[in-house]
């Protein structure tokens, strides 16, 4: 039996412009690990090669401009210098378990800088939920809504229709469950 290893560090597969436009595609996949380690100072590299001060070519046809054509979980389409300097924030992100949250997040608020994301979350993320019921439910006990209600009628008290109002103000990924209030 053979088992599929599930990979989900940031990648972009990054290729020659040139070869694409004549019918070829030549390029590799870079995970944001091996983007920064190949970062030396302020120059950025491509496989070993000056990327942007000095431009790197193609070894198969010359050609000096390179692209992302596909990237796995990084927050927003990237051009392959901005991939490269985001690279080690990308992979801490992801060594931190941070940056599936931070994928979702942009998916949300449509945002595509990496620092206003992380920002945004850093501010404003309060967890993870089951249901966003279970959310409005914590913060009612947090900021003691009920306050000295007896409990025989906090039983009246309708939550569902409380997490419905509430939900506005906030950010909720029925899927994952994340939660940030909205700023």
């Amino acid at each position: 039996m053979t088992t599929t290893e599930q990979h989900t560090e940031p990648a972009a597969w990054i290729g020659c412009l040139a070869c694409y436009n004549n019918g070829t595609l030549r390029g590799k996949w870079i995970t944001a690990q091996q983007a920064a380690d190949e970062m030396t100072g302020d120059e950025i590299t491509y496989a070993g090669q000056a990327f942007g001060t000095t431009s790197p070519t193609c070894r198969k046809c010359g050609g000096d401009e390179f692209d992302v054509f596909d990237t796995e979980h990084l927050p927003h389409k990237m051009t392959a210098a901005e991939f490269y300097r985001n690279a080690e924030t990308l992979a801490a992100l992801d060594d931190a378990g941070d940056l599936e949250r931070i994928n979702v997040l942009a998916e949300f608020l449509g945002m595509e800088k990496l620092d206003e994301l992380i920002t945004y979350d850093e501010n404003n993320y309060v967890g993870q939920w089951n249901t966003f019921q279970d959310y409005a439910e914590h913060y009612a006990d947090d900021t003691a809504l009920l306050g000295d209600m007896p409990e025989n009628l906090s039983y009246y008290f309708d939550w569902e229709k409380y997490a419905r109002d509430l939900a506005y103000s906030y950010l909720y990924d029925d899927a994952t469950g994340h939660t940030w209030h909205s700023a």
